[in-house]
C-alpha cells in the first residue's frame, strides 16, 4: 500500500481525463468506485499466473473461489495461453512497484473501451484480446456481482462518515481533500496486500475477496488508500527531521498513516455509537511490521491527533523516541 504523491496549490490532482464513466458504480466524497472489465480481467490473469507457481512469497493475492468451468477446449487453449503469457512475461512485476505495470499497463486497463489500445506490446494485448470471451463468459459476471456487492456494502458506510472523516483527514495531514474525482477500482482480486495505490493520478485498487476489507473495515482501508496522497507533506517532514538527527526512519511514515487514519475512523464510529478496532490493530500489523514504533506512535503521536501539540512538535518527538 505504500505510496508517493504529489500536491498542488489548490488541492490534490487526481483524475484521469480519460476514464470511462460507464464503470462507475457509486461516489461518495469524490470516490469512484468502478466494476471495470479490463482492470478485473488484468489482474485475474496476474493472480491465475501466480497459482502456477510454487512460491512461498507471492506477490498477488489469492482468489476466494477457484476459476472452474466448463471450457470447450479451445476455450482453454485461449485462457491457458493468457495465463501463461502473464506467468512469462508480467506476474514476476510488482503491481505497485514495477514501473511497466503502474504505467502503461495500469493506464491501457482503465482507458480501455472495447479492448486495451496504446501502451501495450502486442502479444500482450493480443493475450488479452483471446482471454477477454472466456473470462467474460465464465468469471467475469461472477466477480462483477461480487464487487457491486462490496461498492453496495462499503460505500454507504463510507457516505455515513464521510463528511466527519475528510475534514478531519484533510486537518491532520494539513493537505487539502480532493478536489478531483479519484479512481477506485473494485477487483476480485489483486495484489498480495488486499489493496493498493499509485499516484499521477491519485488510483485506488481494492479486492473485493479479502475478508479484511468487508464492512466497516472496508472503510478503514478505503480511506487509507487515499490517505496514501494526503502523508506526503508529513512523510517529508520525517524524512527531513531523521535526516537533521542522523536517523533511519524507514517506513515510519507509512505506520503513522495506519494509525493516524484508523483512529479518524474509529473516532467518528465512536461518535456513532459504533465499536471499531482499526485495521492496523485489529490484524495485529502494526506488532508484525513496525513493532519498534508502535510506542512511539501511540506517546508521541496520538497528542497530535488529540490537538494537544503542533505537527511540527508532533515529528520532532516522534523522531527523537525511535
Amino acid at each position: 500500500m505504500l505510496i508517493y504523491g504529489f500536491i498542488i496549490a489548490l488541492g490534490i490532482s487526481s483524475a484521469s481525463s480519460t476514464q470511462p464513466a460507464r464503470d462507475v458504480v457509486a461516489e461518495v466524497a469524490n470516490l469512484q468506485f468502478y466494476s471495470a472489465f479490463w482492470p478485473n480481467l488484468h489482474h485475474t490473469l496476474y493472480v491465475a499466473a501466480w497459482d502456477r507457481r510454487a512460491s512461498a512469497r507471492r506477490l498477488a493475492g489469492t482468489f476466494p473461489e477457484p476459476l472452474t468451468g466448463d471450457l470447450t477446449p479451445d476455450e482453454r487453449a485461449a485462457w491457458d495461453a493468457a495465463v501463461a503469457y502473464y506467468d512469462r512475461e508480467l506476474a514476476s512485476l510488482d503491481l505497485l512497484f514495477a514501473n511497466r505495470m503502474a504505467g502503461p499497463i495500469r493506464r491501457a486497463m482503465i482507458e480501455a473501451g472495447d479492448t486495451p489500445g496504446g501502451g501495450l506490446e502486442a502479444a500482450h494485448r493480443e493475450a488479452l484480446d483471446a482471454a477477454a470471451p472466456v473470462y467474460r463468459k465464465y468469471w467475469w459476471p461472477m466477480h462483477d456481482r461480487a464487487n457491486r456487492a462490496w461498492i453496495a456494502d462499503v460505500v454507504p458506510r463510507t457516505k455515513e462518515v464521510a463528511e466527519d472523516v475528510t475534514v478531519r483527514l484533510a486537518a491532520l495531514y494539513q493537505t487539502p481533500w480532493f478536489t478531483e474525482p479519484v479512481r477506485v477500482d473494485i477487483v476480485r482480486a489483486g495484489n498480495w496486500q488486499g489493496a493498493y495505490t499509485l499516484n499521477r493520478p491519485t488510483h485506488v485498487t481494492i479486492a473485493s475477496g479479502d475478508t479484511d476489507a468487508a464492512g466497516w473495515n472496508g472503510v478503514d482501508i478505503v480511506f487509507h488508500e487515499v490517505s496514501h496522497t494526503l502523508i506526503l507533506r508529513i512523510q517529508q517532514m520525517i524524512e527531513a527531521e531523521a535526516r537533521t538527527a542522523g536517523k533511519q526512519p524507514g517506513t515510519l511514515w507509512h505506520a503513522l498513516q495506519f494509525v493516524m487514519t484508523g483512529e479518524v475512523v474509529r473516532e467518528a464510529l465512536a461518535a456513532r455509537k459504533i465499536d471499531f478496532t482499526s485495521y492496523v490493530y485489529r490484524t495485529g500489523l502494526i506488532d508484525r511490521a513496525w513493532s519498534t514504533f508502535r510506542q512511539p506512535l501511540e506517546r508521541e503521536w496520538m497528542p497530535y491527533i488529540q490537538g494537544k501539540i503542533s505537527l511540527e512538535d508532533a515529528v520532532k518527538r516522534l523522531v527523537a523516541a525511535i
